[in-house]
């Protein structure tokens, strides 16, 4: 996530503990719930996406791919999910007694907003930061700040100027912290389950 974007906007990724892929999805969707589609890679659910929008005139469409690996059910937005999932959207995702965990990084964002970590647990926030500080806000918030607090402290992430450097530093932290562990090539290449969550239906 910190080396490469996983689409052109920049990366919308959500690790459950609790969920499969599957039931993640059905829980990001719009009232009409998912619309699965051909399974897809990265570039290919964009493309899917682009078309449908395409032909419909309208930008609101939201794709996941989605999966398990290690335990965990995985959900990668792709299209117009900027301000839509993220940041810190949560909607009941994590109700039930379900961990939510939220990597979110706006990459065509004027503002340059920095990547953003927020983690849910049982429909609550427990805690999010900036994984870039330099600049940006050093407050680690929410009633489980402390569970991150001492490592980001200890890996020196609020005192780095590098915005590559400090984001993999934070999600160096973030995957002993919490045993995630999503491996690039599934993220990135890999066919996936694909379902519409948001926007147009396909025909």
């Amino acid at each position: 996530m910190a080396d490469e974007d996983i689409s052109w906007l920049g990366h919308c990724i959500k690790p459950a503990r609790g969920l499969s892929g599957e039931q993640l999805a059905a829980r990001l969707a719009a009232g009409g719930g998912p619309v699965p589609v051909r399974a897809t890679t990265g570039p290919q659910a964009e493309e899917l996406v682009d078309r449908l929008d395409a032909e419909r005139g309208d930008t609101d469409s939201i794709a996941v791919r989605h999966g398990d690996h290690a335990g965990l059910g995985f959900a990668v937005a792709y299209g117009h999910w900027p301000s839509v999932l993220g940041p810190a959207y949560h909607d009941g995702t994590s109700r039930d007694g379900v961990h939510v965990f939220e990597f979110y990084c706006e990459k065509q964002n004027p503002k340059a907003p920095p990547p953003v970590f927020a983690y849910f647990h049982d429909d609550h926030y427990v805690c999010g930061f900036d994984m870039y500080m330099h600049t940006w806000s050093q407050e680690i918030t929410g009633p489980g700040a402390d569970l991150v607090r001492a490592d980001v402290v200890a890996a020196e992430i609020p005192e780095e100027r590098k915005r590559d450097t400090a984001h993999r530093a934070s999600l160096a932290v973030l995957e002993r912290r919490f045993e995630l562990a999503l491996p690039r090539d599934l993220i990135l290449g890999v066919s996936l389950p694909t379902a519409l969550v948001r926007g147009q239906q396909p025909r």
